[in-house]
């Protein structure tokens, strides 16, 4: 997670930076972190202490959209890809389809031409 100074601490949780320093920071409800001589929150601390933040919400909102349009564009190319296989597994199936007609059709003329002629027999086949 990202830190904060305390005002802006104190902003996020809609409390005065005052009421930040007296309820929390004393009471040893919140640590604060000494950074470049800077003293610092953790956003996590914040939602630890106070829940949902008002900044960092937006920002989450902002994340996952992001992140569904990733997944949405994925899924977008995952079908694409599956369409075309489809269409290319029907055009197969078309010509082993005309392959096999072909075939019986071979062999039927085959079986007609090697039937042996009858030979008349008083005039009648």
């Amino acid at each position: 997670m990202s830190k904060v100074s305390i005002t802006e601490a104190s902003k996020l949780v809609n409390i005065s930076r005052a009421t930040m320093y007296n309820k929390y920071i004393k009471t040893g409800n919140i640590s604060v972190e000494s950074v470049d001589g800077v003293k610092q929150i953790d956003t996590s601390e914040l939602m630890r202490v106070f829940g949902s933040i008002q900044k960092l919400d937006s920002k989450i909102n902002i994340f996952n959209a992001d992140v569904n349009t990733e997944v949405d564009t994925a899924k977008d190319k995952i079908i694409t890809l599956l369409e075309s296989q489809l269409s290319e597994a029907r055009d197969r199936e078309k010509w082993l389809m005309l392959q096999l007609e072909k075939t019986t059709h071979l062999l039927d003329n085959k079986q007609e031409q090697e039937k042996p002629k009858r030979k008349k027999f008083l005039g009648i086949f």
